[in-house]
């Protein structure tokens, strides 16, 4: 009899156990659904980052890198009638005189696989066009970014300009192409690499045309406007849209004698340009200055710059205290 009471008590024991442990979960569980997590797209990488520009005394670090200093800089230069060229010289000062020194290649791409395959190399390319072969340096310790084009503080700074002549423009497929290019949908597609130049775009309305265009000029601009023209072309099948990478001087003199409906230029354009072509901005831009990633220089001033592009023949150690 005893031993059947102790049999019951311990049963009775454990269900009262199994009750507790039954509402202590219950009372763990929240039962209010956590809110969903807002649908707010995340805002496009910037391909520039900007690190805080190091202090002076760190600016050429030659004490603390295996980096010889005491080697000829190999300097590169982008061809006459490059946009960036131009806007490079201008910004620098180095103007006409760049040295014969200098290797002249006649892409973005020529000019950073130059950059990637010497570590004592030096030139420029469009802040849109870095990628992670070479380095960008700061210029009066600012370093390239989308905050430093927009803002001005970013000393080689400049405008992607889109140029037509008013006959071109007379096409309505060239003028609904142009309000594509400056629309929001045409600013957002651009924005994750390069500073859009419209401040208040406007939606874009697909008005369903057919026909072709033919765009030439700047090899900074034209990945920009690969982009853009995919996307246009897939908001009209009936359109089509070559773009073909020329430089700023040959798309210029082909949109203003009628070979291209547009013209892309890397640069403002000139007084003699301005007689034929009326243009508009698509994109704000700066003239990155880089180096080869084994180099640990972070930072030159603009004078500094001018002298090794004009001498030609300088050490980096002429530049690098």
């Amino acid at each position: 009899m005893k031993k059947r009471v102790s049999i019951i008590l311990v049963c009775a024991f454990a269900i009262i156990m199994l009750a507790a442990c039954a509402d202590e979960g219950t009372t763990v569980a929240d039962p209010t659904p956590a809110p969903a997590a807002e649908a707010t797209p995340a805002p496009a990488a910037d391909p520039t980052p900007t690190p805080e520009a190091p202090p002076a005394e760190e600016t050429n670090p030659s004490d603390e890198s295996d980096f010889d200093f005491d080697r000829p800089i190999a300097v590169f230069t982008r061809e006459d009638g490059s946009g960036t060229r131009d806007a490079f010289v201008d910004a620098t000062g180095v103007g006409d005189d760049m040295s014969v020194e200098a290797g002249v290649l006649t892409s973005t791409g020529a000019i950073r696989t130059a950059v990637a395959e010497n570590e004592l190399a030096i030139s420029y390319v469009s802040v849109g066009s870095l990628n992670d072969e070479v380095r960008a340096i700061a210029i009066d310790g600012v370093y390239p970014s989308h905050d430093t084009v927009r803002d001005g503080s970013f000393p080689l700074s400049r405008r992607f300009l889109l140029a037509f002549t008013e006959e071109s423009f007379a096409d309505p497929l060239v003028q609904d192409f142009l309000d594509f290019v400056l629309s929001v949908e045409g600013q957002e597609l651009l924005a994750g690499s390069w500073t859009p130049a419209v401040a208040n775009p406007v939606a874009f309305t697909p008005s369903d045309l057919s026909g072709s265009l033919t765009i030439s000029g700047s090899t900074s601009v034209a990945p920009a406007m690969d982009l853009l023209a995919e996307a246009y072309m897939a908001l009209n099948e009936n359109v089509q849209i070559d773009v073909m990478s020329t430089g700023t001087g040959t798309g210029l003199e082909q949109a203003a004698t009628g070979v291209a409906d547009i013209g892309m230029a890397s640069r403002e354009l000139r007084e003699g340009e301005l007689e034929n072509l009326d243009y508009i901005a698509m994109l704000l831009d700066g003239v990155a200055v880089i180096v080869n990633v084994e180099n640990p220089l972070q930072g030159l001033t603009m004078d500094q710059v001018r002298e090794i592009f004009v001498t030609g023949t300088l050490r980096w150690s002429d530049v690098v205290s």
